[in-house]
């Protein structure tokens, strides 16, 4: 059954690749936008069917490299063979075998690992998210470099391999492993090749209060979910948002406690205009994160662009009281103060903004509108100068009128 399965999803997989693939919705959740099925639609829903197994029939590796590579093919344009990709995960697992043969140390089969891949294989670290190469396992093992995602994925795939209980686990943003057996936990950071570091240091670094879904072990479904989510960001960053949006519902039933899931739809609806979608899927992702601030941002946003200009700030002002130093936040409250009339609110807003981020451009222009619209024409002038300074553009027709209230030059004087 198991192969029939990979069989099948092989080719839905490709499918995606043409833009033909389309799932149903998450059963128990907010509803996802549906597409008309194509007229000459006949396959499976494989991933679907993967998903129903058990967790632990899951064949996580296989499933990653399948979805890697021939996803990420059309991401990149690279066509990618996905048995040279585990071929190459077969090589690393054997030549790191007789590293291992004594298990009896937790610590020391991870120091061994660490130094394998970092050391000996001479794999490196990589911040950078939107790079797809950061994370499509066939670039990641060529290129010997990863971001979090990517190298927490090749710790995964030589554990399953070589029967280490490694898990992945989850916070905003962020991915790390963990060794997890017979009541020994010990996180491996792979942004600081494999350090241990303690859950409090991820809970400041993050944010991250009581109660919210994150810092725990994820399942084999879990994972995968998470590496969907990210192909369909990807997929998002340029500008495909219906094959974005696919991949995110295929995240949501791998993994339905996942918020990002939820709140990476809202931005492609967002994106798409479909406001009432992104909000529904905005405050999906908020029932499982209450205090997810982008997705209370982002509604904000999509309320004032409809005009409710009162339950913007409601939500907006949310946002701001969970990241009082986020300038984006900020500079959505008060430009949604500024269109709610409330200008004067606003200015003091943007000039927070400033406080936090004095080069921010969007603040600058923010101030300027606000202050030409008050009629305090000298105090525009000077955040007009500085916001076209950093590129910002005006409507020719206030510059010409601000042009009027420029004191003379001394060159000028008599």
């Amino acid at each position: 059954m198991l192969r029939d399965i990979f069989r099948t999803l092989r080719s839905v997989l490709c499918l995606v690749l043409f833009g033909c693939l389309v799932c149903g919705a998450v059963p128990g959740h907010a509803e996802f936008a549906r597409e008309p099925l194509s007229s000459d639609w006949r396959g499976d829903d494989a991933l679907a069917a993967l998903a129903r197994l058990p967790d632990e029939e899951i064949p996580l590796g296989k499933t990653l490299i399948l979805a890697s590579s021939l996803v990420g093919a059309e991401l990149t344009g690279v066509p990618v063979d996905p048995a040279a990709v585990e071929k190459e995960i077969i090589r690393l697992a054997e030549k790191v075998r007789p590293a291992l043969r004594d298990r009896s140390d937790p610590r020391a089969v991870i120091a061994a690992l660490n130094r394998f891949l970092f050391v000996e294989e001479g794999f490196t670290y990589d911040c950078v998210a939107g790079n797809p190469d950061n994370y499509l396992l066939y670039q990641v093992m060529k290129n010997k470099r990863g971001n979090c995602l990517g190298l927490t994925a090749l710790y995964l795939l030589l554990a399953e391999r070589l029967s280490l209980p490694l898990h992945g686990v989850y916070v905003p943003s962020h991915c790390f492993v963990r060794y997890e057996d017979a009541g020994v936990r010990i996180n491996i950071e792979t942004g600081e090749k494999g350090a241990d570091w303690d859950e409090g240091r991820y809970s400041r670094d993050f944010g991250l209060t009581g109660g919210r879904p994150y810092l725990r072990s994820l399942g084999r479904k879990e994972m995968i979910g998470v590496y969907l989510k990210s192909l369909g960001a990807a997929f998002s960053r340029k500008g495909m948002e219906d094959r974005a949006l696919r991949l995110y519902r295929e995240a949501a039933v791998f993994y339905p406690g996942l918020p990002d899931a939820y709140f990476n739809t809202g931005v492609s609806f967002h994106k798409k205009g479909l406001l009432d979608e992104a909000i529904a899927q905005y405050r999906r992702a908020l029932e499982l994160d209450p205090d997810l601030a982008m997705a209370r941002d982002n509604i904000g946003v999509a309320l004032a662009k409809k005009g409710r200009y009162r339950e913007a700030l409601a939500e907006v002002r949310k946002a701001v009281a969970l990241t009082p130093r986020n300038p984006v936040t900020r500079g959505n409250l008060a430009a949604t103060l500024c269109a709610s009339g409330m200008v004067e609110d606003g200015i003091r807003e943007y000039r927070k903004v400033i406080e936090i981020d004095p080069d921010n451009a969007r603040a600058l222009a923010g101030l300027t509108n606000a202050y030409y619209a008050r009629g305090q024409f000298h105090e525009a002038i000077v955040h007009c100068d500085r916001a076209r300074e950093l590129g910002c553009n005006f409507d020719p027709a206030m510059l010409g009128a601000l042009e009027k209230y420029r004191d003379p030059s001394p060159a000028s004087l008599p």
